[in-house]
């Protein structure tokens, strides 16, 4: 059964659920936050280099995304597992450094009673 969404409205969808804004989306993808804004409202078509910049980048299904059938996600990616991803690779570099060193710190520490 296929739904009504068009894959525009799929992609401000999609965007809005991992919580990011359009400039954070676009940026991602790599287009403008305006190319972004024209696909959100449907003034501009979604071509399959867009798709596939979407599908890659958040691991999204492509058949979910082009006709609204399937499961969102590929695999086991959930939306704060990609919003994490999306939000570390819009880092600098010395940042991504400074995420891992903390992220380790409370993997070695998360059993230690407080």
């Amino acid at each position: 059964m296929q739904t009504q969404e068009t894959v525009n409205q799929r992609v401000k969808c999609l965007r809005k659920e991992l919580k990011l804004t359009q400039s954070e989306f676009s940026k991602t993808i790599a287009i403008s936050s305006g190319q972004l804004a024209c696909i959100e409202t449907g003034k501009r078509i979604v071509n399959n280099r867009t798709i596939k910049l979407i599908c890659d980048s958040f691991g999204v299904n492509s058949v979910w995304l082009k006709i609204g059938e399937g499961e969102k996600f590929n695999g086991t990616r959930d939306s704060k597992y990609t919003r994490l991803i999306t939000l570390y690779d819009n880092l600098k570099p010395e940042y991504q450094d400074f995420i891992l060193r903390s992220m380790n710190y409370f993997l070695k520490n998360q059993d230690i009673a407080l």
